[in-house]
């Protein structure tokens, strides 16, 4: 299938690399359907791109580039929806926005739960207050933007 987009151009994707979002994401309920991508420049840093809206796409990081311990608790009804048997398969994302000033930050509280072998993906959205909506980004790296992300990889779940 191909799927034109605003930020990549043209791509050529199958069906069996699309996830499904059932539920959307939040004030995008009408978005279900997207493709995973690797940034071709930075490196940790991923894409979310809708297959439906060109120009939808959400930057993703894992959380670890944001807190070292960030830690989640995928509940059950989470799990059923994911049909995740095995949390220690889950990769865990975070969206990625431009601050106020400018800066970076992410959305600790709602990250993305996504099981890469049914291909959905689910927004939790934590009920503790310990993680903010936008928590910012330091970015102390004296190399150039492009390697801003050094080597992320998701986020594994922990049983």
């Amino acid at each position: 299938m191909n799927i034109v987009t605003t930020r990549f151009g043209l791509i050529h994707a199958s069906e069996s690399e699309l996830y499904q979002i059932p539920e959307g994401l939040l004030g995008f309920r009408s978005y279900t359907q997207y493709l995973h991508l690797a940034d071709p420049v930075v490196t940790g840093l991923t894409w979310l791109q809708s297959v439906t809206a060109p120009d939808l796409a959400f930057g993703l990081v894992a959380p670890p580039l944001a807190v070292s311990d960030y830690r989640i608790e995928i509940r059950p009804g989470d799990r059923t929806a994911l049909a995740l048997e095995d949390e220690r398969t889950a990769l865990i994302y975070v969206i990625l926005n431009r601050g106020v000033g400018g800066g970076l930050t992410v959305n600790l509280q709602g990250p993305l739960v996504f099981n890469p072998v049914r291909r959905l993906g689910r927004q939790l959205v934590l009920t503790s207050s310990r993680y903010p909506v936008r928590y910012l980004l330091e970015t102390q790296s004296t190399a150039p933007a492009p390697s801003l992300y050094h080597g992320l990889a998701p986020l594994r779940a922990t049983a």
